[in-house]
């Protein structure tokens, strides 16, 4: 018998994780990346982590790079999300027993059963027998297809934006804005000489995202330059939720800076509570953006011709509402999404109870726990969702609830291959 092939989709924080965890165990390990080790950590990698480099990092991890002599940073320190990549992941990528394992720039865009369809088998643990197919792009080659045992899917969400549009659809012309929309937190915001410096911006989002933003953009002007910016979010009292007594220091102090920067600054204009209904790019290269007013009465009925809207002119749109899971990938298998998050509906099931029994588990990622290796399991024997995947839109993940995902899929893994081969007991 060969030895348990275990595919790992994405090389961030949660995948370098399992298959270190897999090739401890003497598994046929391959992990495919998209882009480069810690793509999406990379593209924001000058924003310094709320949360220290102990919950950003395993206990094995530590360990294992400590003794091959590599220099980490302190348990407590908070560093950037770009320093996590190169002095914790990076490092991971090349330990004697990862070497080989990790395949950059190779993207799986789907992932399916030899012989099997989608409606084949359904719920059964007998597609097991069958192994998985993944198909793999790289560069400029024809796909190729590879199979699999296992497939642990921790492509994360970051590469999937949300739309800015009413009720989270795209907004007229969202589609056509090119360069003219970034939807991450880029490099540019902390360049004195870019374009978020001077002209105009519209900053769509409320979250942690949105509050880093106001605070980059607000060093900018202290510093001289003259951004200008419009900001649209949720009309609510205070705009970033401060928690109180908050375990994370840096957390607190960025949703207060950023609650300061809120109530008055003359580069800010806000718009509460009003909606993007359409995006126009004008002859002179800036933006049309049509903004619908928000309502005296939500309930009341109205025809959508006759809202009240204005018009603002932009030179540049910063979208941070967020992201999602690509679906596409596991669309040929028989994987159980959450009606809401959009993530495996067993765990959903599982952090909406925790929320329920907890009020404080529905609006803090610390208060987030595991809830085992059988929340986990999907309909697909032998596919495991980890990683801020697993938890579709809800945005209160965090990167050690996916590390003890990993222990938990790798118990449930060898308890399924007991002989670490491609054989398993299908004991579902």
């Amino acid at each position: 018998m060969t030895a348990l092939r275990v595919a790992v989709i994405g090389a961030g924080p949660i995948g370098m994780e399992a298959a270190l965890g897999a090739v401890r165990r003497g598994w046929d390990v391959r992990v495919h990346d998209a882009g480069q080790v810690g793509e999406h950590l990379r593209r924001f990698g000058h924003v310094t982590l709320f949360t220290p480099f102990s919950m950003n990092s395993t206990l094995e991890g530590r360990g294992r790079l400590r003794s091959a002599g590599v220099d980490l940073p302190p348990d407590e320190a908070h560093i950037t999300a770009g320093h996590l990549v190169e002095r914790y992941l990076a490092p991971l990528a090349k330990l004697p027993e990862l070497r080989g394992v990790v395949r950059e720039n190779e993207r799986v865009t789907h992932v399916g059963r030899d012989a099997l369809g989608k409606a084949d088998g359904g719920g059964s643990a007998g597609r097991g027998a069958w192994p998985f197919l993944l198909r793999i792009e790289v560069g400029g080659a024809a796909p190729r297809f590879d199979t699999a045992d296992v497939v642990v899917d921790a492509s994360g969400v970051y590469g999937q934006p949300n739309a800015t549009g009413p009720g989270g659809l795209p907004a007229v012309g969202e589609g056509d804005l090119g360069d003219s929309v970034e939807r991450h937190l880029s490099r540019g915001l902390v360049d004195a000489k870019g374009g978020y410096a001077r002209g105009a911006t519209l900053l769509v989002g409320d979250g942690h995202s949105a509050a880093t933003a106001l605070v980059a953009l607000d060093a900018l002007a202290r510093d001289g330059a003259r951004p200008r910016v419009h900001w649209i979010h949720r009309a609510r009292p205070v705009v970033f939720h401060e928690v109180e007594h908050d375990p994370l220091p840096a957390r607190l102090d960025l949703a207060r800076r950023a609650n300061r920067i809120a109530s008055g600054t003359p580069w800010l204009t806000r718009h509460p509570g009003v909606r993007v209904l359409a995006y126009e790019r004008r002859p002179d290269g800036r933006v049309r953006v049509t903004l619908g007013l928000p309502d005296a009465d939500p309930r009341e009925e109205r025809d959508s011709a006759s809202q009240a809207t204005r018009t603002l002119d932009v030179d540049r749109v910063l979208s941070l509402v967020g992201y999602r899971p690509d679906l596409d990938l596991t669309r040929e298998l028989q994987v159980h999404h959450c009606y809401a998050t959009e993530g495996p509906m067993k765990l959903a099931a599982a952090i909406l109870a925790s929320a329920d029994a907890s009020p404080d588990a529905a609006g803090d990622c610390l208060a987030q726990v595991a809830h085992g290796p059988e929340s986990l399991r999907n309909p697909e024997p032998g596919f495991y969702m980890l990683g801020a995947k697993s938890y579709g839109r809800n945005p209160r993940f965090l990167l050690s609830i996916g590390h003890q995902q990993v222990r938990d899929v790798v118990a449930l893994i060898e308890r399924e291959f007991p002989a670490g081969t491609g054989a398993p007991t299908l004991s579902r």
